[in-house]
Formats: structure tokens, C-alpha cells, sequence
């Protein structure tokens, strides 16, 4: 079973987002489980989207003796903010067998972050996320959803394209650098030349991202 999380800033998007994805990996011969969740807001943070993915999976694993798929041991995979939720999940409910992140925001409590999130007008999002308002990037709001500060022992796959304007690629290549120091199973592949999208919205990029994401959850589904 796959657990997928759509992207949308935390505040927009939805199922349509990753449904082709979702179709895609099913025909790589997986069971999907194309989740959504809700939007962050004055009254909803990191911990009820964090929420609603827990009862998703809960929900998926009830219904297993009916769909004939396995009860536990899931895979997670995300796309932006999916794959910021993808890690933040997987690292401390610590009941997914991998994690796959593209285009990731894994470390939200960097100065850098903050900064850019200022200028681009979109850090009364981060605010909503964390659930406080922020003044600098030490804030320890951000420390707890930033998933740079919660690993834990899961396998992380790791994908960023290297023209990424939205979420800078030394994002993913600094959390790779934490996995292997802390002894983590963790693979990066930088796309050269992509954006936010990471190839996702190219057919031939998009093939590869899904055979690269089915190939680390059978490697890790034992």
C-alpha cells in the first residue's frame, strides 16, 4: 500500500493533483491510497493535517480484509508540501517500511526559509502551519514541523530538481547530508534543469520519478 500526499502550499490543491501519479504507480502493480487533507488555517495547523493523514491510514488499514491488501507496514510518498507531510508523518508516527519526497520543504525553521517565505508573501502560511506567528527562524514552532530536526530511522528517497525557484534544491540535499550522518537509508537524485515540479508534469521525467519511487518501495517492502 501507498500512501500518497498531494502538494498545494498547505492551502490549496487537492485528489486531482496526484491522481494520474496515483494511476501511475498502481500500474507499477501497487495498491494507492490517494490521500487529501485539510487546508491550514487560523484554527487548523501541522497537527491536524498530520491528523487527518493518521485517520486516512487508519481508515486504509480497516479496510484491508476487504480489498485484500496487507493491514500494515504502508509507504509513503509526497510532493511538495505532501512531501514536507510525507516526512514530518513517517518520522514520528514511525509505522511507515519508506518515504518518498519530491521537491521537499524539510527544514521550514532556517532563517532562509522564513526570509523567503517574507518576501514572497506567503508566511502567514508558514504561521498557520506552525500555529504561532513568527519572527525569526529560531522559533521553536518551526523547529517541530521542520522534518530536518525529526528524523527518525525510516528510508528516505529524496528527488529536487536543480532549477527549483519555490523550494531550493539545498533543501533536500541538506536532509540527505542529516540522513547519512544520523545512518539512514536515504538515496538524493537532483533533476538537472527542473523546476518545482521535479519532471512531474513532463512525461518522460514523470516515468522516470514514478520508476524511481516504485523501485525504493520494493526494495523496502519486506
Amino acid at each position: 500500500m501507498v500512501i500518497l500526499l498531494h502538494g498545494g502550499a498547505w492551502s490549496m490543491g487537492g485528489l486531482e493533483y496526484t491522481s494520474k501519479h496515483a494511476q501511475d504507480i498502481c500500474n507499477k502493480g501497487f495498491v494507492v491510497a490517494n490521500v487529501d487533507y485539510r487546508y491550514v488555517s487560523d484554527n487548523i495547523s501541522a497537527k491536524d493535517l498530520l491528523a487527518d493523514i493518521d485517520a486516512a491510514v487508519a481508515y486504509v488499514s480497516e479496510a484491508s480484509n476487504k480489498y485484500g491488501y496487507a493491514k500494515k507496514g504502508y509507504h509513503i510518498v509526497g510532493i511538495s508540501a505532501g512531501a514536507h507531510l510525507a516526512l514530518l508523518y513517517g518520522y514520528t508516527k514511525k509505522n511507515m517500511k519508506s518515504i518518498a519526497a519530491l521537491c521537499a520543504p524539510s527544514r521550514l525553521d532556517s532563517s532562509e526559509a522564513v526570509d523567503f517565505m517574507r518576501k514572497n508573501g506567503h508566511l502567514d502560511i508558514i504561521e498557520k502551519l506552525a500555529g504561532t506567528k513568527i519572527e525569526n527562524g529560531a522559533n521553536p514552532a518551526l523547529i517541530k514541523i521542520s522534518p530536518f530536526n525529526t528524523i527518525s530511522n525510516i528510508p528516505t528517497l529524496l528527488i529536487h530538481g536543480d532549477a527549483d525557484n519555490l523550494v531550493n534544491v539545498s533543501q533536500s540535499q541538506n536532509l540527505y547530508d542529516e540522513l547519512k550522518r544520523k545512518g539512514v537509508e536515504t538515496k538524493l537524485i537532483i533533476r538537472e534543469g527542473k523546476g518545482h515540479d521535479v519532471g512531474m508534469n513532463t512525461p518522460e521525467t514523470e516515468i522516470q520519478n514514478i520508476i524511481d519511487i516504485t523501485e525504493w518501495i520494493i526494495q523496502y517492502n519486506k
